[in-house]
């Protein structure tokens, strides 16, 4: 749980089971889109301005353990802003390292997010929205790496040279070469793989590429909402069976058609994805801060205790509300950043070296193809 909760419970109203649960369990969210909002309105972590959803007080009273902090590059960047754009969100980021040493932690290694919640910190995973951020480049995915990113989406909505996306008529059927090859790169810088966004023909394309577990990081349920940013059944089945993880969005478009959303809209396509993926396979991915508003009843970070106490009411059982609420999300990413020091201690075992440990064979990129600048 993090320092500074403030003394009182808001809430109190809560069934006591819920308010322990959500306590006790670590609650990690996929997607957030903070670091836009921070660097577009010049506001630090210690104090959000109205109209925005994640700051550190927030972050206190929903118990919010770990967030996935994404860097959202438009297209209006393309062509040749992209990075520049990356690397002023990870400058905003490093404010906060900088600023709050005792309240954020940047999680790089297996075992940081768990290590910075029993310190009482923020646990902050660096993310990218769009592989049109690198601008064609994989020396580019290599420095975001280096500077902490450890995952990122194949694409927004719109298509670019890698990969098609949801939001418009893409022109290569899927995944070009050049985005086959940012997937096996992805996966050997221990980064993980996020479909949201992804042209169905990309998504497919990936199930074929890729080896790891992969991440939907803010989606919904197609069964439910019939829109291009959602997943269908067999989508959230494939997910599953690689051992990945699907994570709902908190937007009210893509939960419902018309009108408001409201919290038990939320939880109606959770409920589908644990039905459809199983229990293992399903997180939060809330979108805040990249969303004009939350639903009703989960308008902000502050909320997410009312998120446990609904799936508790709706009959989950502590497991199965834990594993969602983060334990899911911990799995993959400590997976991904686990497979790749595995790699690396045993190739430095193979030529000789004995004392490779997880924390600095991270220090070390491993080899990935250099294929240069796409044409």
């Amino acid at each position: 749980m993090l320092a500074h909760v403030k003394p009182h419970d808001p809430y109190e109203d809560l069934p006591p089971q819920a308010r322990s649960l959500h306590r006790r369990a670590l609650v990690f969210d996929a997607h957030a889109d903070t670091l836009t909002e921070m660097t577009d309105r010049e506001y630090d972590l210690d104090l959000g301005p109205g109209g925005t959803h994640l700051d550190l007080a927030r972050c206190a009273q929903g118990v919010l353990d770990a967030q996935v902090l994404t860097c959202f590059v438009s297209p209006k960047c393309l062509p040749d802003g992209s990075a520049r754009r990356v690397r002023a969100l990870l400058d905003t980021m490093d404010r906060q390292l900088a600023r709050f040493p005792d309240r954020v932690a940047l999680c790089l290694e297996p075992g940081d997010v768990q290590a910075a919640r029993a310190s009482g910190r923020l646990a902050g995973v660096l993310a990218i929205e769009g592989v049109h951020a690198i601008e064609d480049d994989l020396g580019l995915l290599r420095e975001f790496r280096r500077r902490g990113v450890r995952s990122m989406t194949l694409t927004w909505n719109n298509s670019n040279g890698w990969a098609d996306g949801c939001g418009d008529e893409g022109p290569h059927g899927g995944l070009t070469s050049l985005g086959r090859d940012v997937v096996a790169t992805m996966e050997q810088l221990g980064m993980v793989v996020d479909v949201s966004h992804a042209a169905r023909s990309t998504f497919d394309d990936v199930l074929d590429v890729a080896s790891g577990p992969l991440l939907a990081s803010h989606s919904c349920a197609r069964a439910l909402r019939d829109h291009a940013r959602n997943l269908h059944d067999d989508q959230l089945l494939a997910i599953a069976a690689g051992g990945g993880v699907a994570c709902v969005n908190f937007y009210p478009g893509f939960l419902v058609r018309e009108g408001p959303a409201r919290l038990s809209d939320v939880l109606d396509h959770m409920d589908r994805f644990i039905d459809v993926a199983g229990p293992d396979h399903v997180g939060l991915g809330g979108d805040f801060d990249g969303i004009p508003a939350g639903p009703v009843g989960l308008e902000d970070v502050g909320a997410l205790p009312r998120l446990t106490a609904g799936m508790l009411e709706r009959g989950h059982d502590e497991a199965v509300v834990e594993a969602v609420l983060g334990a899911n999300l911990l799995r993959v990413f400590d997976g991904a950043l686990e497979r790749v020091s595995s790699e690396a201690a045993a190739g430095a075992a193979a030529s000789g070296a004995s004392n490779i440990t997880c924390a600095n064979a991270q220090r070390v990129e491993p080899d990935a193809p250099d294929h240069g600048a796409a044409t």
